[in-house]
């Protein structure tokens, strides 16, 4: 092979690794996603440590994240932080207190016996959130993600 034969070879490799820049394109067989960032408040207040999920019943897909501190949270779909795909979304937000187990159990106890399928050693979760939001079939949030490039910033409201 001579010089001009590699040096094309390895343009042509180049190209190949590094595609068309530009945007929210997006690998073989996945949707384009876009930057989504917000935050929930609850009585006015922000909401630290709920899960905040955008379904888009259209495409049938769903981008999750969780709020910090302040009730602010960015949407992952594929990795981490890129954001949700472009459309109309049912939002769902659910935070829980799950209190620590009321007895501590040894499992390497001879004598251990395991809860029971569908049972737990734990008492039950208490939401602290109003419910409805918790459910995509209640939820009265919705959210629109927009692909042209704006801001996907948004603060909800959840209200009892």
């Amino acid at each position: 092979m001579n010089l001009r034969t590699v040096a094309v070879t390895a343009t042509a490799l180049a190209a190949c690794c590094l595609g068309c820049g530009g945007g929210a394109s997006a690998p073989a067989g996945r949707e384009p996603v876009f930057p989504v960032s917000g935050k929930i408040t609850y009585k006015g207040k922000p909401v630290d440590g709920a899960d905040v999920t955008f379904f888009c019943k259209d495409k049938d897909k769903s981008a999750f994240g969780r709020t910090d501190k302040d009730g602010s949270f960015r949407l992952t779909t594929y990795s981490s932080n890129d954001g949700a795909i472009a459309g109309k979304h049912v939002v769902v937000v659910s935070k829980f207190d799950v209190p620590p187990p009321t007895k501590e159990y040894d499992i390497n106890d001879i004598n251990y016996q395991p809860p029971g399928l569908g049972q737990s050693t734990s008492p039950p979760s208490k939401k602290l959130l109003p419910a409805k939001y918790a459910d995509a079939k209640t939820s009265d949030l919705i959210a629109v993600v927009s692909g042209d490039g704006g801001p996907n910033d948004m603060t909800l409201e959840l209200k009892d």
